[in-house]
């Protein structure tokens, strides 16, 4: 349901925490940079990463299977909504599963995340010659961690409409029929911006490069990272994940001017302003970094690992009524956070509430959308059905 972009790096957290304690750091104010050159050499011969076609190309089998719905249809007046229809059928048993596939792929495997799924309407409509258009959704973000990195994760949906009639071009006399394609399509009313097609590509791009850093193919990530980049070059995202990328690989001179330059165009973007304070830190730099931090402690902040990691000390410490508060806190604001209900499920069962740590628990495997993460839930919770008092704190 949601694209990923890399946020954070979660070892260096505790920094970000400790760095609140300088007293008189000097200003950092980003000014303008030059485009750095990528250390491309670092990474070896270009990989094939799939072109523009192959993500929304559709199998022989899935055409037909619309055709066929199709042809129960004589009238092609509402072929946008007959093709909403089909997706809405056709996606019956369409799970969502944070990962980013072609059409192809998610119409096979039945899944994917919101852009997988946005794809697979923007494929459809393609092969009928129809319009359609992406929204980013300005809902809170979550987040995820995942080994040391740490995943935001904002919304995208698509949107299909009927063919423009002559003499019906100007779509300032009114809003247009349209069929919105969306797991969430009561989000309607929720503050939205469209998205360019270039935008939406280099999403897609580089989605799949955070989702390969995840799994430690460094080269591979950065050569998806890189076509992001080719298609949309000021993106901030973008060049966050290409300066995480370059430090992982050990290039941490390049990565910093990744991080200058974005930030020179982006100046409060957060997600630039945490890896580079990261950065900072790591190579001894702690006056510059205490003058990143200070400018990072004036902008809202929404990253919930550095609570999520203290509710967690509380827990162990015994402050069982402090950390619940952080966490019942924690939901409130990002009711999709998994951890969180972890936490509570945690928390409840040390107080002795064996009911209320069930409930947590049932919550965070609903909410979980990884397989070790429901594999994990799934066993504590059977734990909890037989009264085991096996039990862990994290996740």
């Amino acid at each position: 349901m949601r694209h990923r972009s890399i946020h954070a790096l979660a070892l260096c957290l505790s920094m970000l925490l400790a760095a609140g304690c300088a007293t008189s750091p000097s200003s950092f104010d980003p000014e303008p940079t030059p485009q750095p050159e990528l250390n491309r050499a670092m990474f070896g011969q270009p990989q094939d990463v799939p072109e523009v076609q192959d993500i929304f190309a559709l199998s022989g089998q899935q055409i037909e299977a619309l055709d066929a719905f199709l042809s129960e249809h004589d009238d092609d007046s509402d072929l946008y909504w007959q093709l909403a229809l089909f997706i809405d059928g056709y996606l019956s048993s369409f799970d969502y599963w944070g990962q980013t596939l072609t059409a192809s792929q998610a119409l096979q495997d039945q899944q994917g995340n919101c852009m997988s799924l946005a794809i697979v309407t923007a494929a459809f409509t393609r092969h009928l010659g129809l319009e359609h258009d992406f929204q980013l959704m300005r809902t809170p973000p979550t987040f995820e961690q995942q080994s040391d990195l740490i995943l935001v994760s904002d919304h995208v949906r698509a949107r299909i409409y009927p063919p423009v009639t002559e003499g019906k071009k100007d779509r300032s006399v009114g809003p247009r029929q349209r069929a919105i394609i969306d797991y969430f399509p009561s989000r309607e009313r929720m503050p939205s911006r469209q998205v360019s097609n270039e935008e939406f590509l280099a999403m897609y791009y580089r989605n799949v490069a955070a989702e390969t850093l995840v799994e430690g193919e460094l080269e591979r990530s950065f050569w998806f990272a890189e076509r992001a980049y080719v298609i949309d070059p000021h993106n901030a995202s973008v060049l966050n994940l290409l300066a995480v990328i370059h430090r992982r690989a050990g290039d941490a001179r390049t990565a910093e001017a990744l991080f200058l330059h974005a930030l020179g165009r982006h100046p409060d973007d957060v997600n630039l302003l945490h890896n580079l304070h990261a950065l900072l830190e790591s190579q001894g730099r702690h006056d510059d970094a205490d003058a990143v931090y200070a400018r990072l402690a004036r902008l809202p902040d929404h990253n919930p690992y550095p609570r999520l990691m203290l509710a967690r000390e509380l827990t162990e410490q015994g402050h069982l009524r402090r950390a619940l508060e952080i966490y019942e806190a924690m939901v409130e604001q990002l009711p999709h956070m998994h951890e969180a209900y972890w936490g509570i499920s945690i928390v409840r069962h040390k107080q002795g509430d064996r009911a209320g740590a069930q409930q947590a628990m049932e919550k965070a495997l609903e909410l979980a959308n990884a397989p070790r993460h429901e594999r994990l839930y799934s066993a504590k919770l059977d734990s909890l059905k037989v009264g085991s008092s096996l039990y862990h704190t994290a996740p």
